[in-house]
């Protein structure tokens, strides 16, 4: 990917990967190779029922990448007339996990039931 997309300003669609309660922020993945910081007070009208890991946000870089140190993100608002939004992540894949979760919880449920009858 080329790193120059990755510049103070830009804005990003992202996910958030974790939420950390002692840190109150959040680490987000919009396509970097290191995942974001994102406080959440920089999160324009946090609800922790919302905002949770899967969540999709935009976000705008605020301080790049230093060092081991994934860029500070914030998300107060929309994207200003005139700017790009770079969506480098799969906005979709976190639903497709929770199809795969359910087929296998299915799964795990009919082998279960089968094995019971089996012993009656």
């Amino acid at each position: 990917m080329n790193q120059t997309v990755f510049k103070v300003g830009n804005y990003f669609k992202a996910r958030i990967t974790r939420i950390e309660p002692m840190l109150e922020a959040a680490f987000v993945d919009y396509g970097a190779e290191k995942h974001g910081f994102l406080p959440l007070k920089d999160i324009k009208g946090y609800d922790k029922r919302i905002h949770k890991e899967g969540c999709i946000l935009t976000v705008c870089i605020g301080e790049s990448e230093s060092g081991l140190k994934g860029a500070q993100v914030n998300s107060l608002g929309d994207v200003p007339e005139g700017e790009n939004l770079h969506e480098l992540i799969d906005v979709h894949a976190q639903g497709s996990n929770r199809i795969s979760k359910f087929i296998f919880i299915s799964i795990v449920l009919v082998v279960i039931w089968v094995m019971v009858g089996m012993n009656t």
